[in-house]
């Protein structure tokens, strides 16, 4: 038996994250890994640059996979779907299992009937499908039968039948464990497609036990981890591996503020030379949080702001702002770098909400950087739900990737103009601090992105730069800036 996980990879990304297979690829094939050592369990992973569908499928084929698993996320189905088109073609077809966060809600209809789409995590639906497989060569999504007891669908049966599988069991809050990750039999799984890297995708807890309306962590409606003894482990072997650099993607460091001093702990005394990257929430924190923070390795604390617009509904994100003004202000002056994030085009929100939220955040937090990002509309989220609902008070609409374009605070101008002004003033942020290794004031920053913006020049094509929220483009505008002088104390 001969089983394929497929991930997709960014190289031009690769100054940042330098590892192609994805943290889902590794878990779900450590977890065949144990199961059924006997098998031929792999990882393949294709550059989202030049990818060629036929390509990869001719690759694969050509190793003579069974089963092929593709992911289902917002920037990949596209990809995965064309490759399952081919990988299905012709006679000798491996069985394509597609699984991620959108097969909960994404149209697969266009999809090769022989496909088998997994609802919710995806370990143990997986092994079931492999194990049919194994049995029966013949077997594909044509032939899953209708009152199968797993969450999974197909051509041959409707996704609705599948969802009463997909609820997780409250009772059980321990994630599915296979093989330790950078093990020798986790090893084997790269055969073929070895990475030497410094660098990996970690987590220690799925799910989440906030209900921020926006995030698709709460399709876990609680948050579950695998056992310390097991991550203690997976710690030692990356530390042998030469991994120096992690980022840690539970939604929240830890799962829960106890937890999470934890595994702050295990990496202190385990593998003080790896660096984390990580998120964490601000009621998380308290004097003996913030100690290990100090102590520990961290790259940089990633904390979700999102706004401070009371007119946001809030569900959307209810922040302590008691406990985030105990803590928060100090991280850096202490010697924690810390990342605030703050999101545009949430429902409520305009302009002169986003400056007092910019400014709330550099004045008061003092953080070490500041990044905005674009809302986009997660199936199966409340958000999601307020789509295109512009009978009520509160609405939103999107584009075909689901980024919100208007809602009814604001029509699409006033959004580009809100995503053009937060990408100006988090990039010159960033810029100054990388220039002078001290952040300005909001106000400073103010003048600053109006000046550029008003440039009769340049003015534009600092627009086009700071709407795309990325540093990287932010940092050539203001680079080449020929206004008046800008920055610190001008």
């Amino acid at each position: 038996m001969k089983v394929a996980i497929v991930s997709y990879f960014d190289s031009l990304r690769f100054d940042e994250y330098p590892i192609t297979h994805s943290l889902g690829a590794m878990r779900l094939g450590a977890y065949l890994r144990t199961a059924h050592p006997e098998w031929e369990v792999r990882l393949r992973a294709f550059d989202e640059r030049g990818y060629s569908a036929p390509a990869a499928a001719a690759a694969l084929l050509a190793e003579g996979f069974d089963v092929v698993g593709v992911p289902a996320y917002l920037w990949t189905l596209e990809r995965a779907g064309h490759l399952a088109e081919r990988l299905c073609a012709g006679a000798g077809a491996p069985l394509v299992v597609c699984g991620g966060p959108e097969t909960r809600a994404m149209d697969y209809s266009r999809w090769p009937q022989e496909t088998v789409h997994v609802m919710g995590q995806g370990e143990e639906p997986l092994l079931w499908l492999c194990e049919r497989r194994a049995a029966d060569p013949a077997f594909t999504g044509r032939t899953l039968e209708a009152d199968c007891a797993q969450p999974v669908y197909s051509a041959s049966r409707d996704r609705i039948r599948a969802y009463r599988y997909a609820v997780p069991d409250r009772a059980d809050r321990s994630l599915p464990q296979g093989a330790a990750l950078f093990s020798p039999e986790f090893d084997a799984m790269l055969d073929g497609d070895r990475v030497d890297t410094d660098f990996a995708w970690y987590e220690t807890a799925r799910g989440c036990i906030y209900d921020c309306s926006f995030c698709g962590h709460n399709t876990l409606p609680f948050f579950a981890t695998f056992d310390t003894d097991f991550v203690r482990a997976e710690i030692r072997n990356m530390r042998e591996r030469g991994i120096r650099r992690i980022f840690l993607i539970d939604p929240i460091l830890g799962g829960k503020a106890a937890r999470g001093k934890e595994i702050l702990r295990a990496f202190r005394d385990l593998a003080p030379e790896i660096s984390l990257t990580a998120y964490m929430r601000p009621e998380f924190l308290d004097d003996e949080f913030v100690e290990l923070l100090v102590e520990s390795n961290i790259h940089e604390l990633l904390m979700g702001l999102q706004t401070t617009n009371p007119n946001v509904p809030k569900h959307v994100r209810g922040n302590h702002f008691e406990k985030i003004m105990r803590f928060v202000p100090h991280l850096a002056a202490r010697g924690v770098p810390w990342r605030a994030e703050l999101i545009v085009g949430l429902p409520g929100d305009d302009m002169n909400g986003l400056r007092e939220s910019l400014r709330f955040t550099i004045d008061e937090l003092r953080p070490w950087s500041v990044h905005s990002y674009h809302l986009t509309a997660i199936p199966e989220t409340k958000l999601f739900e307020l789509l295109d609902r512009t009978e009520d008070d509160i609405w939103i609409k999107a584009d075909d990737r689901l980024r919100v374009v208007s809602a009814s605070s604001f029509d699409e101008r006033e959004l580009r103009d809100m995503l053009v002004y937060a990408g100006g003033v988090t990039s010159r942020h960033s810029h100054l601090r990388e220039r002078d290794g001290t952040a300005p004031g909001f106000d400073v920053l103010d003048r600053d992105v109006r000046a550029a913006l008003a440039d009769p020049v340049n003015g534009r094509a600092a627009a086009a730069a700071f709407i795309t929220m990325g540093h990287p483009a932010g940092h050539q505008v203001w680079r080449e800036h020929s206004g008046a002088p800008l920055g610190a104390g001008t």
